[in-house]
């Protein structure tokens, strides 16, 4: 018997491929002249956001590297300030969606990890005078004993969505507009300590609003 679940997927990627392939088109008929922007190196990103300051900068072996293929990325550890919380913070940039790269979703590439996908939903953070609160995707996972609480959202060019779908959508308007189909996807790991999922996300959203404005700033 076929799930909702496998349903859905399935029409999702069937509206991803439709998606792709009508910016193919327009995007290699000359639509618009891109600019691929110049930005800073993502190992220059600020090693303290609030009261979290780095602890480490993980590299990523080369065979995954082969298969995400993103322009640049980072895969930071940040500290809380008593140090009982270490969260894993994850840039995975693409400077142009024209050569067909492009992220892909947690969701779709933890369970292939041997993760488990126990609930996801989309939030907004509210980011106090940066605008319009921040889309998001809250998203719990398990493998054995160890639960995480998965904090992720993509910017489009000069844009901020929660669905990578929706990303690819926005990827046109942004090459007419602005000349940019640069993408990233924003991701915050927190460990669920002591079954305490609340926790967890708390830190997660206030994480998230502290960070935002300095990824927008180091994007834009």
């Amino acid at each position: 018997m076929i799930s909702l679940s496998s349903v859905r997927m399935g029409r999702a990627a069937l509206l991803a491929t439709l998606i792709l392939i009508g910016q193919g088109v327009i995007y290699y008929n000359g639509s618009g002249k891109e600019v691929i922007p110049a930005i800073l190196p993502w190992n220059q990103f600020p090693s303290e956001v609030n009261q979290w300051k780095a602890v480490t900068d993980i590299p990523i072996a080369q065979d995954v590297l082969d298969k995400l293929r993103p322009d640049d990325y980072l895969n930071r550890n940040y500290a809380s300030a008593d140090q009982r919380t270490v969260l894993n913070f994850f840039i995975g940039y693409f400077n142009s969606r024209r050569n067909g790269r492009a992220p892909h979703s947690p969701e779709w590439c933890l369970p292939g990890a041997g993760w488990k996908s126990l609930s996801s939903h989309t939030i907004a953070i509210p980011v106090g005078g940066e605008g319009q609160p921040l889309p998001a995707n809250e998203y719990m996972i398990q493998k054995g004993i160890d639960k995480q609480l998965v904090l992720y959202w993509y910017h489009q060019g000069t844009r901020e969505v929660a669905d990578d779908l929706v990303a690819q959508m926005y990827a046109l308007p942004e090459l007419i507009l602005h000349g940019r189909t640069d993408t990233a996807l924003i991701r915050i790991i927190v460990p669920v300590q002591g079954g305490d999922t609340a926790a967890a996300s708390t830190t997660a959203r206030n994480f998230a609003a502290g960070v935002y404005p300095l990824v927008r700033k180091h994007i834009l």
